[in-house]
């Protein structure tokens, strides 16, 4: 109930105050285990790829978020499970194996922490892990604009338009779960696609923003 109406919040917000845009959402099944992966460099990330499908995502966050007077009451009702800061959490990636093998989404950001400039920074391999390891498809998100709207450190959103493009899934080998060359080459491989997109989105950006101060001096 708290996540559905949360998600319901955030949508008419977003979609009024930022023109949220989101493409691929064709990409996601309608059922069977699932895991999203986005790149996170602000605030509103995990509502952006909550928006990307009807189902109810579980998400992997820090136990000290998980465990915050406030921010912990909402999390804990949304499903969302608590990591170590290390990442070598045996129950959590239990809890997230088990919700995958009922045919339930998980939602990870591999960089793990906020971004601060915006551009991804190296990802952990938990994703590649619990995908292996569940036979879950891998479906990597592109967040673009977000950062620029409500980043680390800022204590309001600024305006600006969110941009959210879901990718085609990737499927794991499960013959390979203690392959961690191959977790290392299945991570790089789904944060190279969002990569890829996030860095086309700059590129129009900057050209449109170039071309609208040529026209203003011409």
């Amino acid at each position: 109930m708290v996540y559905r109406l949360l998600r319901l919040v955030f949508s008419l917000y977003l979609r009024s105050f930022h023109l949220l845009r989101i493409k691929g959402m064709h990409q996601i099944p309608l059922n069977g285990p699932l895991i999203l992966c986005a790149n996170h460099s602000s605030y509103f990330d995990s509502m952006l790829l909550a928006l990307c499908t009807t189902r109810q995502i579980h998400f992997l966050i820090y136990r000290s978020f998980y465990h915050h007077p406030l921010l912990g009451w909402f999390v804990r009702k949304c499903g969302a499970i608590a990591v170590t800061q290390n990442g070598n959490d045996k129950e959590a990636l239990d809890r997230s194996l088990a919700i995958l093998r009922q045919g339930g989404v998980i939602g990870v950001f591999p960089e793990g922490r906020l971004s601060v400039t915006g551009i991804p920074d190296e990802a952990k391999s938990g994703a590649a892990l619990l995908a292996v390891a569940s036979g879950a498809p891998i479906i990597p998100v592109t967040i673009s604009g977000a950062h620029a709207v409500f980043a680390k450190g800022r204590k309001r959103p600024s305006p600006g338009t969110i941009i959210v493009e879901v990718h085609a899934p990737v499927h794991p080998d499960r013959s390979k779960r203690k392959d961690k060359a191959y977790l290392r080459a299945l991570t790089d491989w789904v944060m190279g696609r969002i990569e890829r997109r996030l860095a086309a989105h700059r590129r129009r950006k900057a050209y449109f923003a170039k071309k609208r101060l040529s026209e203003r001096k011409g």
